[in-house]
């Protein structure tokens, strides 16, 4: 059965179910995202997941809501991540100050949790910029996400404690 387009949640509530070829109490039809890895049996997976928001905003705007916010928390300094990695750990990291706006580029952390929790219920606003992420693995995923404001994220110092430095020959 071919892939049909499926809006999983509306207005910020579960609508429908990305289902396979077996179905599920009151979805009783597939709707063709039956997908499998090698090695495995297909199963209900998402092919392209696309985020959007009916309010979305621009970067300034998302920028002036996080200096409010810290502002509002009596906190010197929020954080914007302009760029993640592999494991969603942020690779561009700034510190952006109440006082004036400006920003610091933060480097070796990490968010504590970032999980669907996160998404759940800190989620504050939403903007107009979206980004494609091609993630690879045992059926390969794309993600079109705009910036994401969260309320709260716990940033913390990588442990950096047990990486290997590079090992270089001596010259003569």
């Amino acid at each position: 059965m071919k892939a049909e387009k499926v809006s999983t949640v509306e207005n910020g509530l579960l609508s429908n179910y990305l289902i396979g070829r077996v179905p599920i109490r009151d979805f009783p039809a597939s709707n063709g995202h039956g997908r499998g890895a090698p090695g495995s049996p297909p199963g209900p997976s998402l092919g392209v997941l696309v985020v959007k928001s009916s309010d979305a905003q621009s970067a300034g705007e998302l920028k002036k809501k996080v200096v409010q916010m810290v502002t509002d928390q009596g906190k010197e300094y929020g954080y914007r991540v302009e760029t993640l990695g592999p494991g969603n750990s942020p690779r561009l990291l700034y510190r952006v100050y109440a006082k004036d706006g400006h920003e610091e580029l933060v480097r070796g952390a990490v968010f504590s949790e970032l999980d669907i929790r996160a998404l759940r219920s800190d989620l504050i606003a939403v903007g107009n910029d979206p980004l494609v992420s091609n993630r690879a693995g045992g059926a390969p995923t794309t993600i079109i996400s705009p910036s994401l404001l969260f309320d709260e994220l716990e940033v913390k110092r990588a442990d950096t404690s047990k990486d290997k430095l590079p090992d270089y020959a001596r010259t003569p």
